[in-house]
């Protein structure tokens, strides 16, 4: 009798109670593990691609779980804002939390850059399976392509482009036209389509003879910058980057526009070139835009050491994300190191590269998750004011929160 009298406490009421516990333990800055928003998506492995810690709303928000109770990062920031973000951090920037995301790509991405903002990617994992034996990212242009025309490699670029889309769109109306159209969205691939209605010759083959062609002229123009696990790799505005199969990544991120370039003969088409535009794509290319792109070739820039001892060593991440709100630090730590924060004035998200370690907060164990697709990360809201990171054998995590 006294448990179906429990069950049958209105929804709404139990809902009330569950976010008075988990502000009760925000305001005594109990840390809570974050659970991700899965961004579906046709290049992910296991059809996610991307993995959101953050405050999406519309449905796109992460779980934040602290102790037995679980509630939504957006009505964390709703209803204790000052005590999770920061007094100063809403204060200076609203109440926003910065995202972080991991990315699982089976397949290259969509060559883009952006107009106004940098980005940073910290390689967590790599499927030679996937990559090959030489993962990498395409991050810039050639220097190959640089040297030979110099400014106007922009404009050359573009050109190849244009070529590239011609050559794509005539391939894909030649498949249609013979009624492959479901052959290509079963394959998914243009170019793999193509091959297996006419492996040796034929229209289609020749066609498909074009555009492999211009793919390989395409090629030349995009610098496959090799990496390894635990890189860290930051992307300035204006530079056109694509990120390859197999790898995974965290990346910590400011919103912000997206100038996509070209997406490979992936099928059905999701970004067109101009002037072919097909039905459910969902946007046209900005080949307008590639006038505005770096033309430089790139040098990787190196993480800066805030401070050093014979036991950790902090660092800060490149990006120059600071004046958006957002900082992102690497902290090494030896086996069995400690080190001590205190007097925090903002949330701070962990999650680590390698190793083991937990923060203890008031006497209380937190473990930082080892960074995984679909993993959790530990979330310690600015409340706490103090705590300890402890280094269990030799760790290295990423702690990403808003500087003020």
């Amino acid at each position: 009798m006294f448990v179906g009298a429990r069950h049958a406490v209105p929804v709404a009421i139990r809902k009330k109670i569950m976010n008075e516990k988990i502000i009760r333990a925000i305001t005594m800055g109990e840390a809570g593990y974050v659970r991700p928003y899965k961004e579906p998506k046709v290049w992910g492995v296991r059809g996610i691609g991307e993995y959101w810690y953050g405050a999406g709303g519309a449905g796109k928000d992460s779980q934040v779980v602290i102790g037995k109770e679980v509630t939504s990062m957006s009505e964390i920031i709703k209803c204790v804002p000052e005590e999770f973000l920061g007094k100063e951090v809403v204060r200076k920037f609203g109440r926003r939390l910065p995202l972080v995301k991991i990315l699982t790509p089976k397949g290259r991405l969509s060559v883009q850059f952006h107009d106004t903002k940098n980005e940073l990617w910290i390689v967590t994992g790599v499927d030679k399976t996937l990559t090959g034996e030489n993962p990498s990212i395409i991050l810039g242009f050639s220097p190959k392509m640089i040297e030979k025309y110099g400014e106007k490699v922009k404009e050359k670029y573009r050109e190849v482009l244009e070529r590239y889309g011609e050559a794509l769109n005539v391939l894909i109306d030649e498949l249609e036209s013979k009624g492959h159209k479901e052959l290509l969205t079963r394959m998914g691939s243009v170019v793999t389509a193509a091959r297996k209605v006419e492996p040796a010759r034929g229209e289609i083959k020749e066609k498909l003879d074009v555009f492999i062609q211009v793919e390989k002229d395409l090629e030349e123009f995009y610098n496959y910058h090799p990496v390894t696990e635990g890189d860290v790799v930051p992307v300035p505005a204006g530079t056109l980057h694509a990120l390859c199969a197999g790898l995974e990544v965290v990346e910590p991120q400011i919103a912000g526009l997206t100038q996509s370039l070209e997406d490979g003969a992936t099928y059905p088409v999701r970004y067109y070139f101009p002037g072919y535009e097909r039905p459910l794509a969902q946007k046209k290319l900005d080949l307008d835009r590639i006038g505005e792109m770096n033309a430089e070739i790139i040098h990787i820039s190196l993480p800066e050491v805030v401070y050093r001892d014979n036991k950790y060593v902090i660092e800060r991440l490149p990006g120059k994300f600071e004046d958006k709100g957002l900082e992102v630090r690497r902290i090494t730590l030896e086996k069995g190191a400690h080190l001590e924060v205190k007097d925090i004035m903002s949330f701070h998200n962990f999650v680590a590269v390698i190793g083991t370690a937990k923060i203890l907060i008031a006497g209380e164990a937190y473990r930082i998750p080892n960074a995984a697709a679909g993993g959790e990360m530990l979330i310690v809201p600015a409340s706490a004011g103090n705590y300890r990171i402890e280094s269990v054998d030799g760790a290295r995590i990423i702690d990403t929160f808003t500087p003020v």
